[in-house]
């Protein structure tokens, strides 16, 4: 399978490495069978260092929120952050998005993916997680009229992913989406560097 991630990682420090060894009952391995639960489901995919997920869960509590990251900082820090403070609405996976999506069994409604690692260059543009099979992947999870937010800064994954958008056919553009989010790290450095950054709201037309 083609990676959608890059190879960065960070060093890890003593604290990293305790959590990612801790055996929390947060973590979800890939075979993993979710129970049905009274709470909606929200897929957070690429949740980085987990800064703004950590706020969204004390915020929606409603919420199971299910983070994936192939990242193990950032991962470890928000195995850190439920062992802390033990919220009921965190689950999370170390690893690929497309094979957890892939064996998961239940029906989720809401997904969400900040900042995805954009692949600049034309080469690497078939790595890039947003495409058409990507699509097809996620309907297969989500509940009727299911939604989806996309958020990035960068120019170029923007016109990719419209692109993609315009030849798809089963999610409809939406204009808001009812899950806010806290600014992330990697939302601060693109207002920073003052990129236009773009929402995608995509709404499951067609299962």
């Amino acid at each position: 399978m083609i990676r959608t991630f890059s190879s960065r990682a960070g060093r890890l420090s003593a604290t990293n490495k305790h959590y990612l060894n801790l055996n929390s009952s947060c973590v979800l391995s890939q075979d993993y069978k979710l129970k049905e639960n009274s709470k909606e489901i929200l897929l957070d995919i690429g949740f980085g260092d987990g800064i703004s997920l950590s706020e969204d869960i004390e915020k929606y509590k409603d919420i199971l929120f299910i983070g994936i990251e192939p990242y193990k900082k950032g991962f470890a820090r928000m195995v850190e952050f439920y062992e802390k403070n033990h919220p009921n609405n965190l689950l999370l996976y170390n690893g690929c998005a497309k094979d957890f999506i892939k064996s998961l069994e239940c029906k989720v409604k809401y997904i969400r993916i900040h900042f995805p690692d954009p692949w600049p260059k034309k080469k690497h543009a078939k790595r890039r997680l947003i495409n058409l099979n990507f699509f097809n992947l996620i309907t297969n999870i989500l509940k009727p009229e299911g939604l989806m937010q996309i958020v990035t800064d960068s120019y170029i994954y923007q016109e990719h992913i419209q692109e993609v958008i315009v030849q798809q056919k089963f999610f409809e553009i939406i204009s808001n989406y009812p899950i806010g989010y806290a600014v992330s790290t990697f939302h601060k450095k693109g207002l920073e560097k003052k990129h236009n950054i773009k929402e995608y709201n995509l709404k499951l037309s067609r299962n």
